[in-house]
């Protein structure tokens, strides 16, 4: 296979710009990524492989754990925790394997997350006759500080955002990331819908009952398709007093033009349901007369070559928005503009520090 495209069944995938940069951010080490690029040759064993590479970490961290090694345990099980998140994050035309694949990603990451420098705390949010599930990181030594939730996108989950998260708890913020209706732990109980901005405000609401966090300081952080719910809890909840979407998405109304990489993905957070169905319920995802409602702070972050939202989403987004709105551009970047972290990252952390200071 070779390092620039692999063939799958929702199209050609360039894996340079589009997965290898974003896998390289969520933890996934150099030299697993070229063993995989090696051995993978054809869509069908992209799960199979990866879950191998996660099944040899796995087992390293599960003997480190016996012997009381705690440090390199964390280390091996988040390896393994994120091989597994890659191995089932697409891969669609298997479930029974995807979801194999995500069960042990999330197995792993509970057994690693105490163990992180900054341990992760599992947290459990009531939600809609059932629970959203997550962590929740809260920087050592202060006595009420800031947080950040972030809200993943159609193919992300909790497990992706440790290396995430640290940017935001080095800069004195904590942070709070979890699986939505429709994703991770949560797709058997709960499928996405055009409101889940109502399960950001419920980790709002558990929030409250947390004393090391101060809720006059709440940002939200919407990654992809999170970015399309971010401004919508700034518009519905005064508690946020910082909103970010890298990008944002104006609406999934153009279904037919979306692409099946795209499709594929909501249909299965929708509920594995058909594709007309999934255009039915795609219909009501929109912005409109949502916008003038986000009265915040909010930055909106673009990447010019991007092939999933377009520039003008994210131009009619700043212009209806009803507060101080900020957008920047930045022509190399990708969809999330993870191929150019350096740059994007530290200027979001940043933006969310000044926003969110006392």
């Amino acid at each position: 296979m070779t390092q620039e495209i692999i063939d799958t069944t929702s199209g050609r995938i360039p894996l340079r710009t589009h997965w290898i940069p974003r896998m390289v951010a969520g933890g996934v080490g150099y030299e697993d990524l070229q063993d995989l690029l090696r051995s993978i040759d054809s869509w069908d064993a992209w799960c199979r492989e990866w879950s191998a590479k996660g099944a040899m970490h796995e087992a390293l961290g599960e003997e480190a754990l016996s012997q009381g090694r705690l440090v390199s345990a964390g280390q091996a099980l988040h390896r393994a925790a994120v091989c597994y998140h890659f191995g089932g994050f697409r891969f669609y035309q298997a479930l029974e394997e995807k979801a194999a694949a995500d069960e042990k990603a999330q197995q792993c990451y509970r057994r690693a997350a105490p163990n992180f420098a900054i341990p992760a705390e599992r947290i459990l949010v009531p939600f809609k006759g059932s629970n959203l599930v997550g962590y929740l990181r809260v920087p050592p030594g202060a006595a009420k500080s800031p947080c950040v939730i972030i809200i993943a996108g159609n193919d992300a989950r909790k497990e992706e955002f440790k290396n995430l998260e640290e940017e935001f708890l080095v800069r004195g913020m904590a942070t709070v990331s979890y699986d939505g209706p429709g994703q991770g732990e949560v797709w058997e109980a709960l499928k996405m819908r055009s409101d889940d901005e109502l399960a950001t405000m419920a980790i709002m609401d558990y929030l409250e009952t947390r004393p090391e966090i101060d809720m006059g300081r709440i940002g939200v952080y919407g990654w992809a398709m999170g970015g399309f719910f971010s401004p919508r809890v700034a518009a519905a909840d005064s508690r946020v007093r910082a909103c970010v979407s890298m990008p944002v998405r104006y609406s999934l109304i153009d279904w037919d033009n979306a692409g099946k990489m795209q499709t594929d993905a909501y249909q299965h957070l929708f509920g594995n349901v058909s594709y007309d169905e999934g255009r039915e319920i795609a219909q009501s995802f929109t912005q409109e007369d949502i916008l003038p409602n986000v009265r915040c702070p909010f930055l909106i972050v673009h990447g010019g070559s991007g092939d999933t939202v377009e520039q003008a989403d994210s131009e009619r987004a700043a212009q209806e928005a009803g507060g101080p709105t900020q957008l920047v551009v930045y022509d190399e970047g990708d969809h999330l503009c993870i191929n150019i972290r350096h740059k994007s990252w530290p200027m979001m952390m940043d933006w969310f520090g000044e926003q969110l200071g006392d």
